[in-house]
């Protein structure tokens, strides 16, 4: 059986956590939850994630644009996809490209549409 590709979700919301945990779930992720830029630079580094999902502001306005550099540059392989309520404007003023980030989204994100942007950057498990 094949192992189920690890989603890493960095947010201070509560709820948007819980949503993209089950969300991800439902659909054969594997999920990691992290409620902070520290704690998920941790997770990063230690639960090898396939992907992560990362809000722009959290504890700090720019503590996800922050995290993502870092990310992008120690794991360029990594897909990072910024979530954001102002992804329109940041992508007007950030160039997704120059922060090594894949995507940036807008929350709220429906599922379909969670689905279909995580599907774009990492494989589904097999037998789904």
């Amino acid at each position: 059986m094949t192992n189920p590709q690890r989603i890493l979700v960095v947010d201070d919301d509560p709820d948007l956590l819980d949503y993209c945990k089950v969300v991800l779930e439902r659909a054969g992720y594997q999920v990691l939850v992290a409620d902070s830029a520290a704690t998920g630079l941790a997770l990063a580094k230690e639960g090898r994630p396939d992907l992560v999902l990362l809000d722009v502001m959290m504890e700090e306005s720019d503590s996800g644009f922050q995290l993502a550099q870092v990310l992008t540059r120690e794991q360029p392989d990594l897909p990072v996809i910024l979530l954001s309520a102002i992804a329109d404007a940041s992508d007007q003023i950030f160039d997704a490209g120059l922060l090594g980030v894949r995507d940036m989204v807008n929350k709220p994100i429906s599922p379909e549409g969670l689905l279909a942007k995580v599907a774009r950057w990492v494989r589904k498990p097999a037998g789904d």
